[in-house]
Formats: C-alpha cells, structure tokens, sequence
C-alpha cells in the first residue's frame, strides 16, 4: 500500500520507503513496491500468489502505456518542428516569447524545444520543455 501519493516518498503498508524521481508512480516505484511486499512478507501469513501475477500484469500494461505516453509525446514535438508557436514563460518586457521551433532535445526526464526567438531585435535560441507551449501557430 502506499502512503504518499502526490510526493516523491513513497511507503509500503510495512513502513519501507520508496523515493521516486517523479511525483507519479512509475514502473521502477511499483517494481520497488512489489520487491518490498515480498522481502517483509510473513511466511506463516502467505499472500495468494493470484494477488502478484495480477499485479506482475497491471506492471506490464503500466510500461506499455509508459512506451506509448514517450510515442506520443516524440511525435507530438516532431510535429512542432517549424512551427511557430507561443510559449508561456514571459521575456523581461512580460511579453510571452514566440518564435520557430528548430530542434527538439531528448533528456532523461523529458523532451525540450529548441526556439528559435527575437528578443530585442535580435535572435538567440532558447530551451523549453513542452509543458511551457501555450499555442502552435
């Protein structure tokens, strides 16, 4: 069981903690979360083992989906190349930078934009993650 949704600690129902780089659950969390059940299980109080094949199931539909989510997310910003579009972070003026996306950067905790933007009358790139695109023109 897990005590802490919405935080970065995570414990089982034996009080082990569990630290996660991200505030959801992800495959790792629930793979710790699994290893913990069964190192601090009782062996006079067995659990059925039904209980761990469904949840060995609900891991593989969870990284399946985590597959698709990173699919979908490649190809959502493979769209944005070119494009125009209007971020949500402001320059010093408190105007929303605009300008053309130009490369899309791959790091381990996300996808970020490469935008191309005229900031004073003159062009620099800047680096946003995709959360920060308020519009695509």
């Amino acid at each position: 069981m897990v005590d802490a949704i919405g935080s970065s600690t995570y414990t089982t129902d034996r009080g082990t903690k569990i630290v996660s780089s991200t505030n959801g659950l992800d495959k790792n969390a629930f793979l710790k979360i699994l290893t913990a059940e069964l190192s601090n299980q009782d062996p006079m109080n067995a659990s059925d083992s039904t209980q761990y094949v469904a949840q060995m199931a609900q891991f593989a539909s969870l990284e399946q989906m985590s597959n698709i989510d990173s699919r979908l997310e490649v190809s959502e910003a493979a769209n944005m190349l070119g494009k125009s579009v209007i971020m949500n972070t402001v320059d010093d003026e408190g105007n929303p930078y605009t300008g053309l996306v130009k490369s899309i950067i791959r790091y381990s905790t996300g996808l970020n934009l490469n935008v191309e933007v005229n900031q004073n009358g003159n062009t620099s790139n800047r680096e946003f993650t995709m959360d920060d695109v308020k519009e695509i023109l």
